[in-house]
């Protein structure tokens, strides 16, 4: 079996959760036998039996389109966290085919009717892409993110650069939707020492500007950049925290929520439907446009033993290799027809 991956942006101008999957995927995949390769745009020819896309922004919408057209099969990873109310993309579905041009909503339809099975990390997700852009519910699978195994790495490699004792948290992108101006608000005047992991996105310059201005006007705030996935640093970083903050605008599921879990941090998220369906009792919750909201879940998580709420390994904490052998059933499905 010899199948093509394809993401929404090139890795060089763009690299975070979605590329770690790409990759942990493909390693798992080659484990067991899968020939994966990622698609070589300036390669003239095309000789993998499966395409897998992964996302369904409008940039993949041609290269489903000539996929399909030369009659290889096309599994998508959704990778859908809806950016407006339910009602927004209710109102898209009825309205867009009266707009005379294409939309970024027509276009993701387009894609997900497209694709021969359609992939989503939680049931939530797949009631949304049947309500929102009318799939069949039959040809979409469930199949959450892996997650990596910390074992070797020790809290106190991470301590002596950064001070001691307990502290929060946050491993993600410095961008609005991520949320850090209204987590440092929120941790103002509490004495919670917070500790953000992560890259200004490129196009969003302005607001990591005025993160570091937050910054730099809090003493008990550090900021360290990105972090390779496999880096020693982070991994000790997630083993040293008491919580992991991740209080996004929107989420699919959280890969930084996942990999603090498997370290054994407390995790304090948005409260919003997929994150509640996958994480369960297992998380602190909060409003993530309220800073009251957000303090009082990150108070309640740092007062509680550390890994409280998941003494035993949660059913969410799946290995990569499990995530690539559900994959290899699905191929094997769509690539039989059945």
């Amino acid at each position: 079996m010899r199948v093509a991956f394809v993401s929404q942006l090139p890795f060089s101008l763009a690299f975070g959760g979605l590329e770690i999957q790409v990759l942990e995927t493909a390693r798992a995949l080659r484990n067991l036998g899968v020939e994966v390769e990622l698609l070589d745009p300036w390669r003239p020819d095309f000789a993998a039996d499966l395409l897998h896309c992964f996302g369904s922004e409008y940039q993949l919408t041609e290269i489903v389109v000539r996929a399909k057209g030369r009659g290889t099969p096309v599994v998508v990873s959704a990778i859908f966290g809806p950016k407006a109310p339910p009602w927004a993309y209710l109102g898209w579905r009825w309205v867009d085919p009266l707009i005379p041009m294409q939309t970024t909503f027509r276009l993701r339809r387009r894609i997900l009717h497209s694709a021969d099975t359609v992939i989503v990390h939680s049931r939530a997700e797949a009631r949304d892409l049947v309500k929102f852009f009318g799939i069949s519910r039959e040809r979409i699978d469930v199949i959450p993110n892996g997650v990596r195994e910390l074992a070797g790495q020790h809290s106190e490699d991470f301590l002596p650069g950064y001070g001691t004792g307990p502290f929060a948290l946050c491993v993600a992108s410095i961008e609005k939707r991520k949320n850090q101006l209204r987590l440092i608000e929120a941790l103002r005047d509490t004495s919670i020492p917070l500790v953000l992991i992560g890259a200004i996105r490129p196009d969003e310059r302005h607001y990591g500007e005025v993160v570091a201005r937050a910054v730099h006007a809090n003493n008990n705030v550090v900021w360290i950049d990105a972090l390779p996935a496999d880096s020693p640093l982070l991994a000790s970083a997630y083993r040293a925290a008491h919580v992991h903050v991740l209080v996004s605008l929107s989420e699919v599921q959280g890969m930084a929520s996942l990999e603090a879990a498997a370290a054994g941090a407390n995790l304090v998220m948005s409260n919003l439907p997929y994150l509640r369906e996958l994480f369960g009792d297992c998380a602190w919750y909060c409003n993530p446009r309220s800073v009251t909201s957000i303090r009082k879940a990150i108070l309640d998580a740092w007062r509680a033993p550390r890994g409280v709420r998941y003494t035993t390994r949660p059913s969410w904490l799946i290995s990569w290799d499990e995530v690539a052998r559900r994959l290899r059933d699905v191929y094997g499905k769509v690539l039989r027809g059945s």
